[in-house]
């Protein structure tokens, strides 16, 4: 089935909703111009929850599923074997404010009231669901899966005198195998793992009210995303982390990662001219955490800096502007106190901060069965950059986790 069977139904209601919308903008001049591609927003497949709540770090502190995906070598933290099916649920600040509203103007049939809300937001949704397994086998190795459906959308309305709207669509299916194993007598910990992701993908994309009105075809603005015709691509990943003995007390670690070794390439045919999903380069980044212990308190502290050569393939401004602001949309840091910890990576409660991109975050967990991991719920709230440079266009999001598993 094709997703613009359901575009072509909000073609329908946008026609009619920016009507209003010119009614109301009096003067406002509309012109056809030509879509502007691309987004400041550093997107990244699975951001795991604990990680948002604790400024998006991970690379030098992943002991959970999540160090799959953030730094393999992570995987030698765990010590013992989880399971887990994580449902997770991300919405945009602005969306939480007007759902109720929006429903209320759509039963009312109110159009300029529904522009009206709708200008200068942005609407965002992410949805995740998830089966991993992590297997640790003693001090030798441990081995990690991952198999996900990761869905996120965005929608924003924008100046007032010549609307702007932009519009966003991914579907990612990923498959993610690793394993972390330490060496130099557990020194160093070292992990790899092989990612294939199934992407569809429409970028993010700015197109004017002209464009809308007069065009009869979206996808001739948007592009075609298929559900049945995802794009396939394959890539490794390498990280390690090293045990500072200086600091042993502290439990320090100092951690690096390699990904998308040899880029994330999607399958094209020979004659295929569309660029979507944009292939995706090597990531390099490093990352230091301290975990002092306090009786029945784990306290974790980590800050990283992701994307060392500036190349994202989302963030095409810093790819030719490497300012201070392209720094700050890469540096993370966070915390977190755990109270009365059941594993390497889960508390009966816990509480987390931090900063990601220069914003604050913040969040917790809660697992109600106390000693073990049956039911665990997360939530975090969270701040990035969307924009070029900080404080062009920053999202706050709210995000909810509900874990099953043991």
């Amino acid at each position: 089935m094709s997703l613009f069977v359901t575009m072509s139904c909000l073609r329908y209601h946008i026609r009619y909703l920016f009507v209003s919308v010119i009614l109301l903008c009096l003067g406002g001049v509309f012109t056809l111009q030509a879509q502007k591609t691309g987004t400041g927003e550093l997107r990244r497949p699975v951001q795991g929850i604990r990680n948002l709540g604790m400024g998006n770090t991970g690379i030098g502190l992943s002991f959970d599923e999540n160090a799959l995906f953030y730094n393999p070598a992570g995987l030698v933290g765990v010590d013992k074997i989880l399971v887990g099916f994580p449902i997770l649920n991300e919405v945009s600040d602005d969306s939480v404010k007007i759902v109720k509203e929006i429903r209320e103007l759509v039963e009312d049939k109110n159009t300029s009231g529904i522009a009206a809300l709708l200008m200068g937001k942005r609407v965002h949704y992410r949805l995740l669901t998830d089966l991993n397994l992590i297997l640790p086998f003693g001090e030798l190795m441990t081995f990690g899966m991952a198999r996900g459906l990761e869905t996120q959308f965005d929608l924003g309305v924008r100046n007032p005198v010549s609307i702007e709207i932009d519009f966003g669509f991914r579907l990612d299916s990923i498959t993610n195998l690793g394993f972390g194993m330490p060496v130099a007598r557990g020194r160093w910990l070292v992990g790899a793992g092989v990612e294939t992701v199934e992407r569809c993908d429409i970028p993010l994309r700015t197109t004017t009210i002209g464009t809308i009105l007069t065009n009869t075809d979206l996808e001739t603005i948007y592009g075609k995303c298929e559900l049945n015709n995802l794009k396939r691509a394959q890539t490794f990943n390498f990280g390690f982390q090293r045990r500072l003995e200086t600091a042993s007390a502290m439990k320090m670690i100092w951690g690096m990662t390699a990904n998308n070794i040899g880029g994330l390439k999607f399958d094209r045919s020979d004659n295929e001219t569309n660029p979507n999903p944009s292939d995706q380069n090597l990531e390099l980044s490093t990352g230091l955490s301290w975990q002092p212990s306090w009786g029945p308190v784990r306290m974790l502290y980590a800050i990283d800096l992701r994307d060392l050569t500036m190349k994202h393939a989302d963030d095409t401004y810093c790819q030719s502007n490497k300012g201070t602001d392209c720094i700050w949309k890469r540096l993370h840091i966070g915390t977190e106190f755990g109270f009365f910890p059941i594993d390497s990576g889960a508390s009966t409660f816990a509480v987390r901060a931090g900063f990601n991109q220069g914003y604050f975050t913040y969040g917790f967990e809660l697992n109600p069965f106390i000693f073990f991991r049956f039911l665990n719920i997360q939530y975090a709230v969270y701040k990035t950059e969307t924009g070029d440079q900080i404080g062009d266009r920053p999202d706050k999001r709210k995000v909810l986790q509900i874990n099953f598993g043991f």
